[in-house]
């Protein structure tokens, strides 16, 4: 996307973030000068951008006059050779880059125009190759971007990498903002109707891309199993209703294959007898150390309260081990269904190995399904029950998940959408190389990440040619974060691209921090710039800029929609109280129009609430 405010905002951060550093020449750039002082010997004090240097010149000039240059050495002394000039303030800037482009022999085009005018205002150094190299990568660029193209060059530049076409894009794609979501779905079209991939890596690529459109789909997974729960534990539910839970339970292996309605509750009482120890043929009356056992597994579901496992060995004390499971079963539906993100991989676990242990199994064998649930059951089967019931027929079973995305959307807040970043962030593979060196890598997880796979593809000469070119087209997007973050001393510039998809919305999101490392090598908590730029389902183009000066935050949206200071304010009371709670305090909220932010020559008119939020614009 191309959010109008971006060349506004952009160079605001550039300067927050630049250092003054000496200015380096290389053989064959072009700069422009000012001659301010000449010496004996053909050398002279020349002025170049905002520093100042001694160079010897190739023929005598003048001083106070300003000339276009090429470096043709710069040991054992900097020499300058003179290209075009002497130039005259004066002059009509197209015609002095007419004759720069006369004198460069560059060949005539609106692009080499633009390109040059941008080079010279901006101070870039650049050889006629590079300018040669980088008009072609203007040429592609629809016009529309070429503001965003011009930065992407500089860029470059700025980082003495080589001006070619897939670095271009990388950053390209970072400079305009532009959306990661249109290059996985091109890479999952190509895989749907490809026969050249092999099986298994076509499966494992296929299983990441999903899971990236499903950034929520753990804790959706455990919402439609509370809903399936509560619907398959309650007689007064239809039989029909109750045997379609029933099958999608067993087709996704949560429930055994042998499971039905007569035996359910049999079947859920020997699993729990099989996971405490407890013999099948249960006693009068239980020993202390199997109501330990009892108490033990209760501790495992920590989403319980106090007073429900209280309630529950009261249950078991009073009216035997059927009830207590039937009272059991139901309080983990309740809270899978109404707090799904309290339901930690640990308690999945068990309440999946409760679920399917088998009636009949020995204790030996128990403990190897153990084993064996504790490996794969919710990293295959929770996903798997999500899948099924999201594409099945029956309007009913359809009408759990929309009951669970429901409940997960309520439920949304921070912790949820940082986890849901971090499992995207680590699931596309963004930091794959600085993994791959880490001390601690372990190849078996970094196999899972998409980006590895992309490469594996790559690799494979049997890939088909629009496999290979979607594949390759995702690999150079994914780059351009990484070549956009920029360390200047102190001073550090981190992006991220991530393709979010909430609940069947797609959301391409930019995120942009600026700030400084501490000593200790790490991120200075108390003093930053984050920028989000985000395309969304309803409000399109929105960026949110946020700034923290010693823990104090201040947050501007820029929207074109009117009525968010009217949305918004109820909300930043809850945003208020979630920054206190993490030690930061709230200054403001404020809202801008990208278009009316612009017109800055105009008489200005400013409104500000404090503490509370507010709306600040431009008329």
């Amino acid at each position: 996307m191309s959010i109008p405010f971006t060349n506004v905002i952009g160079p605001q951060i550039q300067s927050t973030t630049s250092v003054n550093q000496p200015l380096v020449l290389n053989e064959g750039q072009m700069v422009h000068g000012q001659i301010k002082q000449l010496f004996p010997g053909q050398l002279a004090e020349v002025q170049i951008g905002d520093q100042k240097m001694i160079a010897k010149l190739d023929v005598p000039m003048r001083a106070g006059e300003s000339y276009y240059f090429q470096v043709t050495s710069v040991q054992p002394e900097t020499q300058l050779k003179i290209i075009a000039g002497p130039t005259n303030a004066q002059a009509n800037t197209g015609v002095q880059l007419e004759n720069l482009m006369q004198a460069m022999q560059l060949p005539k085009s609106p692009e080499m125009t633009k390109l040059l005018s941008f080079v010279l205002e901006n101070k870039i150094p650049i050889t006629r190759e590079g300018l040669l190299q980088a008009v072609k990568l203007l040429q592609m660029t629809p016009s529309a971007n070429h503001a965003e193209a011009l930065q992407s060059i500089q860029k470059l530049l700025d980082l003495k990498l080589p001006l070619t076409q897939n670095l271009f894009q990388a950053i390209l794609g970072v400079e305009s903002k532009a959306g990661v979501h249109s290059a996985l779905q091109s890479l999952m079209n190509a895989l749907g109707t490809d026969q050249s991939v092999q099986p298994q890596m076509k499966a494992q690529v296929l299983e990441v891309l999903n899971q990236l459109q499903k950034p929520f789909g753990e804790v959706t997974s455990n919402a439609t199993l509370g809903e399936a729960l509560k619907v398959l534990l309650n007689t007064k539910e239809s039989p029909e209703l109750r045997f379609s839970v029933l099958q999608l339970l067993k087709d996704s292996g949560v429930l055994p294959r042998e499971a039905s309605l007569p035996n359910l509750q049999a079947m859920l009482s020997a699993n729990v007898k099989s996971q405490t120890g407890l013999p099948q043929a249960m006693p009068p009356q239980l020993s202390s150390a199997q109501l330990g056992n009892i108490t033990n597994l209760l501790s495992k579901l920590p989403f319980l309260s106090a007073g429900q496992k209280e309630s529950l060995m009261t249950t078991l004390r009073a009216n035997g081990m059927q009830p207590f499971v039937q009272s059991l079963m139901q309080m983990i539906g309740e809270s899978l269904a109404s707090q799904p993100e309290k339901i930690g991989h640990a308690a999945q676990q068990k309440i999946l190995s409760l679920l399917n242990m088998g009636s009949s199994s020995t204790n030996a064998a128990s403990a190897t399904m153990a084993s064996v649930l504790e490996n794969d059951q919710v990293n295959e089967r929770m996903p798997l029950l999500l899948r099924n019931a999201e594409t099945t027929e029956q309007p009913m079973i359809r009408n759990l998940v929309q009951n669970a995305e429901t409940t997960v959307a309520t439920a949304m807040d921070g912790k949820m959408m940082k986890d849901a970043l971090q499992t995207i962030f680590r699931s596309l593979g963004m930091n794959y190389e600085s993994a791959l060196l880490g001390k601690d890598a372990k190849p078996e997880q970094l196999s899972q990440m998409l980006k590895p796979q992309l490469l594996a593809l790559l690799n494979d000469a049997s890939v088909a040619s629009n496999v290979r070119e979607a594949a390759e087209q995702l690999v150079v997007r994914m780059n351009g974060s990484p070549l956009a973050s920029v360390e200047n001393g102190v001073n550090h510039q981190l992006v991220m691209q991530l393709p979010l998809n909430l609940f069947g919305k797609k959301i391409d999101a930019t995120l942009q921090w600026n700030g400084r490392m501490k000593d200790d090598k790490k991120i200075d908590a108390d003093f930053a710039r984050i920028l989000f730029y985000l395309d969304l389902h309803s409000l399109h183009e929105t960026v949110i800029d946020m700034q923290v000066q010693n823990r104090i935050v201040t947050v501007t949206v820029f929207n074109a929609d009117d009525t968010l200071p009217i949305i918004g304010q109820p909300l930043q009371g809850k945003l208020k109280e979630g920054l206190s709670s993490i030690g930061y305090t709230l200054s403001g909220v404020f809202f801008k129009d990208f278009v009316k932010e612009s017109l800055a020559v105009k008489p200005t008119k400013r409104t500000e609430t404090y503490e509370g939020g507010g709306l600040d614009f431009r008329i």
